[in-house]
């Protein structure tokens, strides 16, 4: 298998590009120094690949997993001897998540909560997962350094420490997690709701979000604040969702330009199948259908034999032990002025209500949202499936054969009660490279490098050994689970990363972080000189201690 990354033709192959609007077209692809062309400047050295009744797709983009966190150490520790999860999960090594995913067509993802005090554990295995480029989200939902800025609703202030705390850590943005929930230390109880005014803290929950917001657009990130609604997999999370879509409508801010290289979202909301666990998922998909300043990602359930749980929703992991306190064989943690970390294991099963109710709501939203640009396909890796689980999950959106058989055993509570059960309606295939290509990149502000194969774009592809235009995709999901099941190139910046079962592990990908908009240096030490007061009388480390110091090599700035 050739590791040169400078010129490659790709011959003859079914084309689908849905950011140059490009569906089922038979060209040409050229690369050149790992940058996609319209011609060669050489025509020497040319290697060329036949894809000729073969199907050219954009690389896959994850945009919200756990894979270089400290509770993937936790989730490796607690799995040393469980032998279920050995086999079905590799011990999820570097080496283990790198191929996965590059098998999977994937040449990009997003880590999707990291504090600031750990980003630099995230970089060094950032680092030790090869080929892939990679980004990590800060969580700032429960950092307490912003705690007097929002109450002073200092959005600007908020705004230059975010840039300046994204440069330190090689950010790439923020992650919103559940709001200053914090106070069960001092009070022993969950808060009721997003809506009502904290103990020790004087604004509420939701108006941490609106901030967030707020900052993030002053500072033009690539991607918007990425939102984890608190409750997840519980009513409760249903009604703080329906309180922030409400406040949202409310959020009076300039709308944003669209063009290709830019987003369209203000906000993004995080696993969104897990946020109406009645099922009832009509009122965040007549708001995405009316609004375009939201977007979602929707993570799949795969009902893998074993799943393990990355999170820091307090209300969750208190939710799904009896007493997690007495439970054994979980990891519990609280980072100092920060927030918490939840790791164990879990099953999903198909006679489960609730789990019925979470892999239905996927498909529902997948289905209903109109505008496809606004969803972005997920497993919450590995939380909630495992992405070998991907070539089947395709097929239940493809093909309603596929779906109704998948659906057979499961709960019987569900098949009754809830419309995705007769929904008969199914997504297209160039439907499904945006959901999974092209969405993601818009959603993250990478469209300029990723997602797409116009010219100027890094080489990032996928060729499928099957011809699309050929096959029912409906009767023929058998042939479409294979294809993606044994991708048979994946193309990352030019260089064949895997041609049929083999896979070339020595390319070293990018780090790919952002500080938004720039600010001048007074501006900036103003706040930052009072956050370094801060952290000295606050904290057991200095403010500058998070400075990361990383060979240049590793990284590529986002403006």
């Amino acid at each position: 298998m050739s590791k040169k990354g400078n010129n490659l033709l790709i011959k003859n192959g079914l084309v689908f590009d849905p950011f140059s609007n490009i569906i089922g077209e038979k060209k040409d692809i050229l690369i050149e120094n790992g940058i996609i062309v319209e011609k060669f400047t050489s025509n020497n050295d040319i290697k060329e690949i036949n894809a000729e009744n073969k199907t050219i797709i954009p690389a896959a983009i994850d945009i919200h997993c756990h894979i270089a966190s400290q509770q993937m150490n936790w989730i490796r520790l607690l799995g040393k001897n469980n032998q279920e999860f050995n086999s079905n999960w590799g011990a999820l090594t570097s080496e283990y998540i790198a191929k996965e995913y590059i098998s999977q067509g994937y040449t990009f993802i997003t880590e999707a909560n990291v504090y600031p005090s750990l980003a630099k554990h995230t970089i060094f295995n950032f680092i030790n997962i090869p080929v892939l480029d990679k980004a990590m989200l800060l969580n700032l939902g429960n950092f307490w350094p912003l705690e007097f800025d929002i109450e002073k609703k200092k959005t600007k202030d908020i705004a230059l420490f975010i840039s300046d705390l994204l440069s330190k850590c090689k950010g790439f943005g923020i992650k919103i997690y559940n709001p200053f929930e914090s106070e069960i230390w001092n009070f022993n109880k969950l808060r009721e709701d997003i809506n009502k005014n904290g103990i020790l803290y004087n604004f509420k929950a939701i108006n941490v979000y609106k901030t967030f917001i707020e900052a993030v657009e002053i500072l033009d990130l690539p991607h918007s604040a990425h939102c984890h609604i608190e409750g997840y997999e519980n009513l409760e999370g249903k009604e703080n969702l329906n309180s922030l879509l409400k406040e949202l409508d409310n959020l009076k801010l300039d709308a944003r330009t669209s063009t290709k290289d830019k987003r369209n979202q203000i906000c993004h909301l995080a696993h969104a199948n897990s946020l109406n666990i009645d099922g009832n998922n009509k009122n965040i998909i007549n708001n995405l259908n009316n609004n375009s300043n939201i977007d979602v990602d929707l993570a799949f359930i795969g009902f893998d034999k074993i799943n393990p749980i990355i999170t820091s929703d307090r209300r969750f992991f208190s939710d799904i032990t009896d007493s997690y306190k007495k439970k054994k064989n979980n990891i519990i943690n609280s980072n100092e002025f920060e927030g918490d970390s939840y790791s164990n294991f879990r099953e999903f099963k198909k006679n489960e209500y609730k789990d019925c109710i979470l892999w239905g709501n996927a498909i529902d939203l997948a289905l209903n949202i109109k505008n496809k640009w606004q969803i972005q396909f997920s497993l919450n890796f590995p939380h909630y499936s495992h992405l070998n689980d991907i070539p089947k999950i395709i097929t239940w959106l493809l093909s309603k054969d596929a779906r109704f058989k998948f659906m057979e055993n499961m709960n019987n509570k569900f098949l009754k009660n809830i419309s995705i059960s007769t929904n008969e309606d199914v997504l297209n295939f160039n439907d499904l490279i945006i959901l999974t290509r092209s969405s993601p990149a818009k959603s993250l502000g990478l469209s300029k490098f990723k997602g797409n194969l116009s010219n100027g774009s890094e080489a990032d592809i996928n060729i499928l050994n099957i011809n699309i235009d050929k096959i029912d995709t409906n009767k023929d999901y058998k042939l479409i689970e294979k294809a993606f099941e044994y991708i048979e190139y994946v193309i990352k910046n030019g260089y064949i990363v895997k041609k049929e079962d083999k896979i070339l592990m020595n390319h070293q990908g990018k780090i790919f972080w952002s500080e938004g908009k720039y600010f001048t240096e007074e501006e900036k030490s103003r706040v930052i000189n009072k956050k370094r007061e801060f952290y000295q009388k606050y904290y057991s480390y200095f403010y500058n201690m998070l400075d990361n110091d990383i060979d240049q090599k590793y990284l590529k700035k986002i403006e």
